[in-house]
């Protein structure tokens, strides 16, 4: 191993911190957690690089740090222990058969974070080949300067900071490596000190541009931030702005709001005797722009019937059915019904619930794995609407409980008073808790209240996504009425709850004893649950268009009129079946306003690695050109006869041979430049090969003939400088 420089040093360290800025921004733009093993890998490439170390020793070390990096951050078993290992092969021999059959957005998360640890090594690789062999890095600089200020402008990363570490990172490398090159030639110092000086110089003159960058006052702005500018531009016109996403369940549900497009995918097929709502998960902290989870806990196995997920109670009239459920693509979210008794994989996957949201997961020797089908038990609920009319009289009750009251009638502070106001109003005349509930249903049947999905507003700041919908624009899909409804709700202290799923699909089968059921993308829905002392959680259906697929006993009392309420709900709403509106959104009619993003989501991992493999590889040909052109050029100018073939290679060589350092000076003849390379090379060829070169522009011989016979040693001059 050669002794290091401190130049050589100093030049490692630069190029470990300017890949570095390119990890940090991932933890916040993207999902991608655990960032310290990355740049860990990083560093330790680097450092064997920095070493010397042969390539063997730095496979084998990266290779077992991936291994132990995939295995900490997934799995729950012991590092290279026998039921790791195996679970480790059988899943990257799934992926292998996904790439061959490029299938590439079905990888496994363990897949994809190996992949990203190959690319972090290539970039290492490719970073020393600029550095050390070029002599440059100005590209990488400017591309990561782009990198940075692209995240800062269009994401929620700040790189304020980050900015100024990539400039003075960048500055110092390129005027190290200018300063390298510049030793060279000039002699006026001694090496040392000449280096010394300049370095230090260079430094001092950094540490005053950003310093007095830093202290100076800073004027205010004086473009207009594009990013509402390329927002608005991409969006529809009408009443606020839209995201035009494409329709589908989404995980996240932070900023509600935006058009939507259509989208057939099948998700999954049921077979089941029963039509009902696919439930996957429920939110209970409304932000004022979405929902989120009020806290998070680690899943837990699914064992017996536990009290996890809803329970109705003894009083409430229940048939079991059973349901097999088949996904078109292998996931991770489990759909799953009330009153859930059971649920089976097979043999390897075990069902876990997270508390906090109900959401079920398969899991295989303690991580998060996908399925490709499973079968479940559940019951199916009669509600009695007698018996929820007298839930307020039942005794002890779970809202005694303080926290729970309080988790489910949570809502912002900055919440507008007028949302109270009008929940006041829809429920002046209603005596009881279910008679409230249906008012504030029915009132979305009718008020002007309009759904669809083209023209719907995103709230601005200081606005209220709940608070916009019913005062302003009264028109969106699921996402707003069902928003509106649990928000009514809460300001009359009667908890509630955001339920996420997908509502029954399209029966394809007319089979009477199990009929089959085809869901897609389109069918992704959201919907209300309100709980009732003694009864549990009750679904409720607010949007427009949708009925709720559970069933209510009406009460057998002469004079009741809760016998004609669908009646009235359909008077009141039977003009607006027949608007214009209706038509163009049948396609669309069960959706859920959200976009598919399955963890992680096809599109964006699609488009991710398009970023990062497409530019990468452009650079990294680029890059790499003088290794594999002469391969490329050889066989090309050896099939060439004509005229200027000659010429044309041998120029080549000349600057194949400037790649390699020796570079023809402006004052040299090319017999001296052909004497200094045979002198370098330790050979005699590029004499003989300038002299039959010269031949044929001073003595004007046949350049066909020339090159026929001079072939051979312009091959092995090629081969000497690719080498």
């Amino acid at each position: 191993m050669k002794s290091l420089s401190i130049r050589s040093i100093l030049l490692y360290v630069g190029a470990f911190l300017l890949l570095i800025e390119w990890l940090h921004p991932l933890s916040v733009v993207t999902d991608t957690g655990e960032i310290q093993y990355f740049i860990f890998f990083v560093s330790i490439t680097f450092l064997l690089l920095m070493l010397q170390t042969s390539f063997f020793i730095v496979t084998v070390i990266n290779a077992a740090f991936v291994l132990y990096a995939v295995n900490r951050i997934y799995y729950q078993t012991p590092f290279l222990s026998a039921e790791w290992f195996s679970a480790f092969v059988d899943q990257t021999s799934i992926d292998i058969g996904r790439i061959i059959g490029w299938q590439i957005p079905n990888l496994s998360v363990e897949m994809r974070t190996c992949l990203f640890f190959i690319l972090l090594w290539i970039m290492a690789y490719l970073i020393r080949y600029w550095i050390f062999y070029q002599q440059k890095i100005f590209f990488f600089f400017l591309l990561t300067i782009v990198y940075v200020t692209v995240l800062d402008t269009f994401s929620e990363y700040d790189a304020t900071f980050a900015i100024v570490r990539v400039v003075a990172i960048g500055f110092l490398l390129l005027g190290f490596l200018r300063l390298h090159i510049d030793g060279r030639t000039k002699q006026k110092l001694s090496h040392v000190e000449n280096r010394a000086r300049s370095f230090f110089l260079l430094l001092g003159v950094l540490l005053i541009a950003v310093g007095v960058a830093y202290i100076v006052p800073k004027s205010a702005p004086k473009w207009p931030d594009p990013v509402p500018f390329l927002t608005a531009y991409t969006q529809n016109s009408g009443e606020g702005a839209s995201n035009n996403q494409r329709i589908g369940y989404d995980t996240d549900d932070s900023q509600l709001g935006g058009a939507f497009t259509a989208d057939d995918t099948v998700v999954f097929t049921a077979q089941t005797e029963k039509e009902h709502y696919w439930r996957i998960e429920t939110k209970d902290v409304y932000t004022g722009k979405g929902w989120e989870t009020s806290y998070n806990a680690a899943s837990r196995p699914l064992e017996g019937n536990e009290n996890v997920l809803p329970q109705y109670g003894a009083s409430v009239e229940k048939e079991s059915y059973t349901a097999s459920i088949k996904f078109e693509q292998p996931t991770i979210h489990l759909m799953h019904v009330p009153e859930l008794k059971s649920i089976s994989l097979n043999d390897v996957l075990q069902p876990q619930i997270t508390p906090a949201n109900e959401k079920l997961f398969p899991y295989n020797q303690g991580r998060v794995t996908e399925a490709k089908s499973y079968e479940m038990t559940y019951a199916y609920p009669t509600f009695n609407i007698e018996q929820l009319q007298n839930s307020d009289r039942n005794g002890v009750s779970i809202e005694q409980n303080s926290s729970f009251q309080n988790r489910y009638t949570q809502l912002p502070e900055s919440l507008p008073n007028r949302v109270g106001q009008l929940a006041q109003e829809i429920t002046a005349e209603e005596a009881t808790r279910y008679d409230k509930v249906k008012a504030v249903e029915k009132y979305f049947q009718a008020n002007g209240f309009v759904y669809d999905t083209n023209d719907v507003a995103i709230p601005g700041e200081g606005e209220d996504y709940v608070d916009q919908f019913l005062f302003e624009t009264l028109r969106g899909y699921c996402d707003n009425f069902s928003s509106s409804m649990v928000v009514l709700l809460r300001t009359l202290d009667i908890p509630a709850r955001w339920v996420k799923g997908y509502t029954e699909g399209e029966q394809i089968s007319a089979s009477a004893e199990t009929p089959v059921y085809e869901v897609t993308q389109n069918n992704a829905h959201s919907w209300v649950e309100v709980y009732f002392p003694g009864t549990g959680w009750v679904p409720f259906e607010p949007t427009k268009t949708f009925s709720n697929p559970y069933e209510f006993d009406e009460p057998q009392v002469e004079g009741n009129n809760q016998g004609t309420e669908e009646e009235e709900i359909e008077e009141a709403t039977e003009p607006e079946v027949e608007e214009p509106v209706q038509e163009e959104q049948k396609p669309e009619e069960k959706q859920v306003a959200d976009d598919e993003k399955v963890e992680p989501s096809d599109a964006a991992i699609s488009l991710w690695w398009l970023l990062l493999l497409i530019p990468f590889s452009f650079i990294l040909l680029y890059m790499t050109r003088y290794k594999w052109l002469p391969r490329v050029m050889v066989p090309y100018y050896r099939k060439r006869s004509d005229e200027k073939a000659f010429e044309k290679a041998y120029f080549f060589l000349i600057s194949m041979l400037a790649r390699k350092g020796l570079k023809r000076d402006s004052h040299e003849t090319l017999k001296d430049f052909a004497l200094r390379v045979d002198h370098q090379l330790h050979t005699n060829d590029m004499s003989e090969l300038t002299r039959k070169y010269e031949r044929v522009i001073y003595k004007q011989e046949s350049s066909v003939e020339s090159w026929s016979q001079s072939v051979e040693l312009w091959e092995n001059l090629i081969k000497t400088t690719g080498s």
